[in-house]
């Protein structure tokens, strides 16, 4: 059995930083891959595709008309980069207006589209985004500190549009790090903790529920979730899916990268271990049916069980009401992860931005910390589960094994732990 992934990816992306605004040379990648099934496993040759049309006999007859259409010659992101550059010229003035020492900026707009075909099924998807990336630094009176904010959209018109809103962004940015400044030690031990809805903190769900239910993992037995499908492991207001088709998070998709339709997986379903996330070769293993997860990170890599958009489900209530009656803990806007163990679901997070609760407020702005614990512990811990659902755009993506970053992004309401264990990171 053979089939054929084809694709034409198109980026270009503004740079601001102390040096000044720099456009980035447009990038156009096409081409497309070729996999056979082999004895003792797969096969796949890609080829890249340098002039706009398609050499005579690359592809079978049925598969090379859909290729020339996706490989015609001439830009897909046809608006120029004039109104965006004065937009970002127009962020930059209003974080030094509004006190900032500096604002960095990185403007991406992307625009793939893509080419499946099999013996028994052929179809296309196109898939577009902009995102910005917005980092201010400000002067405090212990130094300068930052914070980092980003925003994604369905294209780069919509993202013009948006700018009034980003300008408001940019201030509100300037205006938190000299109302929460001076920085005050991050606390040791364990103690109730708070994420905010549509804040960075949701990539611990992605990595604390994503990674372990990826079909591959589950597979080679390598999940410490996997090992609980079916078991109850927090409250029932608990639910946790992966949902491709969510167009809010500006990365929904039709299709996956073997022609699967695309649908929402629930990881935790009212606090109960669902499903994984399968491409074709995972489902096969684990005897189940694909269900649209197999992605790429382009026509030169094989598709692998990835995420795509994972979403907290929102229960009832909203920030404030889950801040209420905290006497002491921590906001938590923004986590890098650190250390994931997929087998025992041990993890710790760099925790980057977080804010002291004070009888039921945020306060001053904390120093890094380290957040650590186990996966079962944390769900367990999770007492209460917003309404406030806001989304966020994972702008570095997500890197897996060898392949490189894919786009993903996180759906989160508020939500809160009984406890969590903290540590100053220096």
């Amino acid at each position: 059995m053979s089939d054929w992934f084809v694709e034409r990816r198109e980026v270009r992306e503004l740079i601001h930083q102390p040096s000044g605004l720099r456009v980035q040379p447009p990038l156009l990648e096409r081409g497309y891959a070729a996999r056979r099934e082999r004895r003792g496993g797969v096969e796949q040759v890609w080829t890249e595709v340098t002039r706009d049309s398609l050499p005579a006999g690359a592809l079978p007859a049925e598969v090379a008309d859909g290729a020339r259409a996706l490989f015609a010659p001439g830009p897909a992101l046809v608006e120029g980069t004039g109104a965006l550059e004065d937009g970002v010229r127009r962020l930059v003035e209003r974080a030094r207006e509004a006190g900032a020492v500096q604002l960095d900026v990185l403007l991406r707009e992307v625009d793939q589209s893509t080419l499946f075909a099999s013996e028994d099924r052929q179809v296309s998807d196109r898939r577009r985004y902009a995102l910005i990336e917005l980092k201010v630094h400000g002067a405090t009176p212990t130094g300068t500190e930052e914070l980092w904010r980003c925003a994604a959209y369905p294209d780069g018109e919509r993202l013009r549009a948006a700018l009034p809103e980003l300008e408001s962004l940019v201030e509100r940015m300037v205006r938190q790090l000299h109302e929460c400044a001076p920085l005050v030690p991050c606390p040791t031990g364990e103690l109730p903790v708070v994420f905010p809805p549509g804040s960075a903190s949701g990539c611990f769900f992605h990595e604390v529920c994503g990674h372990p239910l990826e079909g591959d993992v589950v597979a080679r037995g390598g999940s410490y979730l996997a090992r609980r499908l079916g078991q109850r492991v927090a409250e029932p207001f608990v639910s946790i899916s992966d949902d491709p088709t969510d167009g809010h998070g500006a990365l929904a998709y039709g299709w996956d990268d073997e022609g699967n339709p695309a649908r929402p997986v629930h990881l935790l379903q009212a606090g109960v271990i669902g499903s994984p996330l399968l491409d074709g070769c995972s489902a096969r293993v684990l005897g189940h049916a694909p269900n649209g997860h197999g992605r790429r990170v382009g026509f030169k890599h094989p598709p692998l069980p990835r995420m795509a958009h994972t979403r907290v489900e929102p229960h009832q209530g909203n920030l404030e009401s889950l801040l209420a009656g905290i006497p002491h803990g921590l906001l938590v806007r923004h986590l890098l992860p650190r250390h994931m163990n997929l087998l025992s679901g041990d993890f710790s997070f760099y925790v980057i931005e977080a804010q002291e609760i004070r009888d039921g407020r945020p306060g001053r702005m904390v120093s890094p910390g380290i957040l650590s614990g186990n996966g079962l512990e944390a769900l367990a811990s999770i007492d209460a589960v917003g309404a406030d659902s806001q989304n966020l755009f994972a702008t570095r993506g997500c890197r897996k094994l060898a392949h490189g970053p894919l786009p993903v992004s996180f759906g989160q309401p508020a939500v809160r732990f009984r406890r969590l264990d903290f540590r100053p990171w220096r």
